[in-house]
């Protein structure tokens, strides 16, 4: 049976925005916790949340703190960073960090990984962005053999570790799940040594459909048995009237696909309409059309996991209202007790 994961979208602010005020960095902290309690109880399975620099409308940067804060406000979710990027960090602090968040949430910790593409970002923490993709299979490296070792000895082309005790282990053992967030098939090509995919932005079903057989089909050879998890995420806003919901939300991802493929931030993003944004990943209407859509992803797809993402950075101007805090509940509310509990039946 395919589960459900809510993404509470880090990015409050306005694109391009000067730096945000306290109080609502603040509001934005505490909004996150809410969704991500109001999704456990309405029924979702996972929180998923990303990492962001860099950029004033993201007012949460840290997965690994927002995720800490999450395990002590839910009970069963499952929790994960989607995705968390090693390759900026000393990876023996993030295997202690995410080891202790898993231990914080009994067992309930899946760690999402990624290479990262965003110049910014490198920059941010002064890492090099060459050989990214040898220095990501380091981290990962070093990090599976911390939480299922009791003591490490490493030695590669960025990091070195002399017999060294990394403690307490995860509560799960061996250690927590492992998926690698990928677009390319270099970087799913990686996912292939670990837990599962995950996939944004898919394209339209039949697309999708071929990808995913593919590297099923790869995985299966390689690993030799049908345990690679493949999760796959879409976006959207639920309502009671199809227009209206079209009409006050559909223009976000119009503006945030603009400003990806604006300044060659996303390779999976392009400038497009309304309607064609709709006819890959983005769903906006009633409950009885998201049931449709769904439906048809898990018919075609069968994804172990989907993630929705609801929230998009305030696209500002005269555009509508960007959604309140009360929208926000009341969407994840209706999205979990009349389309995601239609499929846990």
């Amino acid at each position: 049976m395919t589960r459900f994961a809510y993404m509470p979208d880090t990015h409050f602010g306005v694109y391009e925005m000067a730096l945000p005020p306290r109080e609502a960095v603040h509001a934005a902290n505490e909004q996150c916790i809410l969704e991500a309690v109001a999704a456990e109880h309405a029924g979702f399975d996972g929180i998923w949340i990303p990492e962001r620099h860099h950029r004033t409308e993201t007012f949460l940067p840290s997965p690994i703190v927002t995720l800490a804060a999450i395990a002590t406000r839910t009970s069963r979710i499952r929790i994960a960073p989607m995705v968390l990027q090693p390759t900026y960090y000393n990876p023996m602090h993030v295997a202690e960090q995410l080891a202790q968040i898993d231990q914080l949430s009994k067992g309930r910790l899946i760690f999402g990984a990624g290479v990262g593409y965003h110049h910014d970002y490198f920059k941010l923490f002064g890492v090099d962005q060459k050989g990214t993709g040898r220095r990501f299979e380091e981290c990962m490296a070093v990090i599976d053999h911390a939480w299922r070792e009791e003591r490490l000895t490493f030695k590669g082309e960025f990091f070195n570790f002399d017999d060294v005790l990394m403690t307490p282990k995860p509560y799960q053992q061996p250690r927590p799940p492992i998926w690698v967030g990928a677009f390319y098939d270099k970087a799913i090509e990686r996912a292939l040594n670990w837990d599962g995919w995950c996939w944004w932005y898919p394209t339209q079903l039949d697309q999708a459909a071929q990808k995913i057989d593919y590297w099923r089909e790869r995985a299966e050879r390689k690993r030799g048995a049908n345990n690679w998890t493949v999760a796959i995420a879409y976006e959207g806003w639920v309502g009671r009237d199809t227009e209206a919901v079209r009409r006050r939300h559909g223009h976000r991802w119009v503006k945030e696909a603009a400003f990806y493929v604006d300044r060659a931030l996303s390779p999976d993003m392009v400038v497009d309409t309304l309607e064609n944004l709709e006819e890959r990943y983005l769903i906006l209407g009633t409950p009885d059309y998201w049931i449709q859509r769904i439906g048809a992803v898990i018919e075609r797809l069968n994804p172990a996991w989907i993630g929705i993402r609801t929230r998009t950075p305030d696209p500002g101007g005269d555009a509508p209202a960007y959604p309140s805090l009360h929208e926000s509940l009341d969407n994840i509310q209706m999205l979990g007790e009349e389309v995601i509990r239609y499929f846990q039946k």
